[in-house]
């Protein structure tokens, strides 16, 4: 097959169909870039997951009478507790703080963001308490056998904060997704109208072409090839815009959460990583949605 041929074709085709090139190269563009951003929130869900689980801890709060009495978790009952965790499996370490302990813990927490809360708190409102680190914070069976002691008062369990902060993640990567597949959608009808067209406009030339014996393959591959080449610079665009909307957007609206761990945040090498699988699909799609579009056409 004469490469040079099928190139400057599929320029001239990319030319002569200026308009539809342009409306295609930037809804696959767009359909990209939000295809790559669905990756890039999956990722961000999934180290932000590591970053609570690796903090997140159970707090076993102790009845009155351990936190009045009880200094070190030496009373039976406090013991009694500790021992039953200490024991399962799945426990990784666990910690008990008095209630002197616990008020200093929450005054050092606090006293800088909250000074009236600080100040409002009386020294002996905080009950002792076990503090329980899991090997899967997510799985609770460890804490089984103790929740139903009638010393222990309340299980504190910050998995639901992860929870909460990973299902509103889900759901902008699913939004994220839904219109992706909408601009997928779009990129479709505008691939197979572009190609259509233009092997319309150049009916008689291929007719003549497949007269003195050209093959299917090298009178459609232009035309295929027209479509790739616009998804390829719409891929382009599409990584321009990700790098740009981290830098000036997301980083600067995000700067607060990232400094304080309360998300992972989205880097350059994750860009890096995810462009090159989105621009093989998208020029795998269009490719496939061109050659399907010619077969069609040409069939009628």
């Amino acid at each position: 097959m004469n490469t040079g041929f099928v190139l400057r074709e599929a320029f001239r085709g990319l030319g002569r169909n200026f308009t539809m090139t342009v409306a295609l190269v930037i809804t696959t563009a767009i359909s990209l870039a939000l295809l790559a951003t669905g990756f890039l929130v999956t990722q961000m869900t999934e180290d932000t997951k590591d970053i609570y689980l690796d903090r997140v801890e159970v707090m076993i709060q102790l009845d009155e009478e351990i936190s009045a009495n009880d200094a070190d978790c030496s009373s039976a009952a406090c013991l009694e507790v500790r021992e039953l965790l200490d024991g399962a499996e799945g426990v990784d370490s666990v910690t008990y703080r008095s209630r002197e302990q616990s008020y200093e813990r929450f005054v050092e927490v606090f006293q800088d963001s909250d000074p009236q809360l600080v100040a409002e708190t009386s020294p002996d409102a905080l009950p002792a308490a076990l503090h329980v680190r899991l090997s899967d914070p997510l799985d609770q069976s460890p804490l089984e056998p103790v929740r139903e002691l009638p010393q222990v008062d309340t299980v504190v369990d910050q998995v639901d904060d992860l929870r909460g902060a990973t299902e509103n993640l889900d759901a902008v990567r699913n939004a994220t997704f839904l219109v992706a597949a909408v601009q997928a959608v779009a990129a479709v009808f505008l691939i197979a109208n572009m190609v259509q067209i233009a092997a319309f406009s150049r009916r008689d030339e291929i007719s003549i072409m497949r007269m003195v014996g050209a093959s299917r393959w090298f009178t459609q591959a232009p035309f295929v090839l027209e479509a790739v080449i616009a998804t390829v610079i719409g891929a382009a665009l599409a990584t321009a815009g990700l790098f740009l909307g981290k830098q000036f957007v997301i980083d600067k609206a995000l700067r607060g959460l990232y400094e304080s761990q309360l998300i992972a945040p989205v880097t350059n090498d994750d860009i890096w990583l995810v462009a090159p699988v989105v621009a093989v699909i998208g020029v795998t799609f269009s490719a496939i949605t061109a050659q399907v579009a010619l077969r069609t056409y040409v069939r009628k």
